[in-house]
């Protein structure tokens, strides 16, 4: 197991194909192969963006059950600093990886350390897929997703916009969704 944990940890590039080496490491191991197989097998059947799910690693151990289904076993280094002392791993279910978010508690709660949201950090957060987010932030409803921040790109000529969101709304939002969620 900690020679596919660290096959993983140094194969974070998205895409990647670890088969060949995973399968090499579990040879003579019919179990851990089994569960490969089914890993890579939800990485082709589980639905998620077109355009993400080719972000998609495979040849890693994956959740095979459960609501985090198809989250990789293994969670990525997180590496506490000054600014954020208590990073979190949030899933991207589209891509079907995970994400570390720095953070640190304020008032009792945990919080991003940084003012500004990414939409991938966002939907982590949310627990949502990329094509249910981008629904609501583009919803007539201007308070569909409190926070949301609109950039222009500098270059004069771009219709390039970026969208972030402002931590502090975005986190009283996030809560009331999860809540929401777990009373289904």
């Amino acid at each position: 197991m900690e020679s596919l944990a660290e096959l993983d940890r140094k194969n974070r590039r998205a895409g990647g194909d670890l088969q060949m080496a995973a399968y090499r490491i579990t040879d003579g191991l019919p179990r851990l192969r089994d569960w490969l197989a089914e890993s890579d097998r939800l990485v082709d059947e589980l639905p998620g963006s077109k355009r993400l799910r080719r972000r998609r690693r495979r040849g890693i151990l994956r959740e095979t059950e459960g609501s985090e289904r198809g989250r990789p076993y293994f969670d990525p280094p997180t590496y506490p600093s000054r600014f954020g002392p208590e990073p979190r791993v949030m899933f991207l279910k589209d891509e079907l990886d995970t994400i570390v978010i720095a953070g640190r508690i304020e008032d009792g709660r945990w919080r991003p350390a940084k003012d500004e949201l990414t939409f991938d950090e966002m939907r982590a957060l949310a627990g949502m897929k990329a094509g249910t987010l981008y629904r609501l932030t583009w919803r007539k409803d201007k308070d569909a997703v409190p926070g949301r921040i609109w950039r222009q790109d500098k270059d004069e000529r771009s219709h390039a916009m970026d969208l972030r969101f402002d931590t502090t709304e975005a986190m009283g939002w996030i809560v009331i969704i999860i809540n929401l969620h777990r009373k289904k």
